[in-house]
């Protein structure tokens, strides 16, 4: 009876430690390669950051996304790297980017990194937005024939000021894969 009771224990903590994908994806910006800072606090005018897109993927996977970067005025946009696993990169940030990448994605994934520079101290936001011509922020995910899903925003981010992250309904399991 003891050896059953260690054995359904060890079952128990190791099916606590897997991550599963939540049932929708995210997608979010954020100021750092770790995807935990969702804010910039300049310290003086003219500030460099380096501003981060990741995504995670929902339980089906991403192949491939849509979306669009807006910028307030406070904002230099500079030079963008482009994640070296995208195969096929069309538009902007700036101007709604469709992104596919050579292999089905199943957890956390950068598209792309942008250096940038805060010229004021003024609180503000750099935003996700819909894509212009899908009117969406969107998965493509691995099924067969890469149907779009519909995702969430994660959070924008936030320029001298506090971060808000997305505050949707879901099951203790989705908050758990959120970290």
């Amino acid at each position: 009876m003891k050896k059953v009771l260690l054995i359904a224990a060890a079952l128990l903590i190791v099916a606590s430690t897997v991550n599963a994908l939540p049932p929708v994806g995210y997608i979010g910006l954020f100021a750092d390669a770790g995807h935990q800072v969702c804010n910039v606090m300049a310290p003086a005018p003219f500030y460099p950051f380096t501003m981060w897109i990741w995504c995670l993927p929902s339980v089906n996977g991403m192949q491939a996304a849509e979306w669009m970067v807006t910028y307030p005025t406070n904002i230099i946009g500079s030079t963008v790297t482009q994640n070296p696993d995208i195969t096929v990169a069309l538009g902007s940030l700036n101007a709604g980017i469709s992104v596919a990448y050579a292999n089905c994605n199943l957890d956390w994934v950068w598209t792309h990194n942008q250096a940038c520079y805060i010229t004021d101290l003024a609180p503000s936001w750099i935003r996700i937005v819909p894509h212009p011509t899908a009117g969406a922020y969107q998965f493509a995910n691995c099924q067969l024939g890469y149907p779009i899903e519909a995702i969430l925003l994660l959070n924008n981010l936030a320029i001298n000021q506090g971060c808000i992250v997305a505050t949707q309904d879901a099951t203790w399991g989705a908050i758990k894969s959120l970290f």
